[in-house]
């Protein structure tokens, strides 16, 4: 089993966007959110007629470390979108602690960072059919159409992940599976798909599934008359976590990944003073379509029932809108946020974008007073000086 943490993409050389990564036992954290368009297009690979591997200067017979495998002088590496398809692949296939450096058609270099450990053969060898699998599930898995980073737990029958829940993750999202490195030999088409878990519709976030989703590169081959929810019935399922192997285009996918959502608390169920009320969010900007505006100085949202499978500190991911325009100048929000009812631990909230409130940014913070179990109460006050951000969600990784 692998957690899937989120938190904001940090700069490394040569401007590039990579992975703020750690490793602790048994977890792997990484950041999901792959968009419709940031490497799985067709202008980036992910065509009915091209592949992932194809005219983009990839080639799954060749090791990625070598000028063969991935070209400098063409496709991925010579695009942001191409570079951030690339860290994504990089951090599927080579395991943690591992790195592949790259340079782009202008002779800058990058340093991608590996963290599963799926196909750690790829970087001086080939990957074959079952390879190219496992990479495409992880990257699917990998994709918010929205942008928004988020918190996963995978599962899969492969040994790099494994099996193995965590009640802090309690929501089966889906589960995804395909090969969009090259067309089906049969249909001709690229093999993308996912198909919805039983906790699909819980707690939805913009960009996954459950949520109205613009340019998802995957389809769900099992919608039916009969299967109106597209869930994963059809697939085998030797496991309770998840399937094993999964069956569209006439081709078994015996690859695939399991995703499994935490617990959310919508922000607009939370206990409101100084009687604040939800806003209408911009179709498909936030979560259920709605945040909580207007935090003054001294307002509060409380939410109740938190799970912490741990007493002690926990991070916090707080999604959050700040659209104030500040110029040149740096800017931020605050909360004072209280745990069970303990001192008040003020945290920043910079400004997500300018001039527009509808556009969600997440924050991971570190708070002290939690205790184990699902008794939590965690208080959102203003700065008592200043309004508040506006708040959208928050989960407990």
């Amino acid at each position: 089993m692998i957690a899937l943490f989120s938190v904001p993409l940090a700069a490394c050389s040569s401007g590039e966007d990579a992975s703020v990564s750690g490793h602790s036992d048994d977890l792997v954290f990484t950041v999901n959110g792959l968009t419709s368009i940031n490497g799985l297009t067709a202008t980036n690979g992910l065509s009915s007629g091209n592949g992932l591997s194809a005219a983009n200067g990839l080639s799954t017979a060749n090791g990625l470390s070598t000028a063969n495998g991935l070209s400098s002088a063409n496709g991925l590496m010579t695009t942001a979108p191409g570079r951030l398809t690339v860290e994504y692949m990089v951090r599927c296939a080579l395991a943690f602690g591992d790195t592949l450096m790259k340079q782009d058609q202008t002779g800058a270099s990058y340093t991608f960072l590996g963290q599963l450990g799926l196909a750690p053969q790829w970087k001086t060898g080939t990957c074959d059919s079952g390879c190219q699998q496992m990479l495409s599930s992880c990257l699917l898995a990998h994709v918010n159409t929205s942008g928004v980073h988020i918190p996963l737990w995978l599962v899969s029958a492969n040994a790099a992940i494994g099996w193995g829940l965590n009640p802090q993750y309690p929501n089966r999202e889906g589960t995804f599976f395909g090969n969009i490195f090259k067309p089906n030999t049969g249909s001709g088409v690229i093999d993308a798909f996912y198909c919805n878990g039983p906790g699909f519709s819980t707690d939805t976030v913009p960009g996954r599934l459950g949520a109205t989703q613009v340019g998802a590169p995957y389809t769900d081959p099992y919608l039916s008359p009969t299967n109106v929810d597209g869930t994963c019935a059809p697939c085998s399922s030797s496991h309770g976590d998840g399937p094993d192997s999964c069956k569209a285009d006439h081709t078994t996918f015996r690859n695939p990944i399991t995703v499994w959502r935490g617990q959310t608390f919508q922000a607009e169920n939370a206990v409101l003073s100084h009687s604040l009320t939800p806003i209408q969010c911009s179709p498909g900007a936030c979560s259920n379509n709605q945040r909580v505006g207007y935090i003054g100085p001294h307002s509060t949202v409380t939410f109740n029932g938190v799970l912490s499978t741990t007493s002690g500190p926990r991070v916090l991911i707080i999604y959050y809108a700040n659209g104030d325009s500040c110029g040149l100048t740096p800017c931020a929000r605050y909360f004072n946020i209280s745990v069970n009812g303990g001192p008040p631990q003020l945290r920043a909230f910079p400004v997500v974008k300018g001039g527009n409130w509808n556009v969600i940014g997440s924050q991971p913070i570190l708070l002290s007073g939690f205790v184990s179990g699902a008794t939590n109460t965690i208080t959102f006050t203003g700065d008592l000086m200043h309004a508040a951000p506006d708040l959208d969600w928050i989960e407990v990784e």
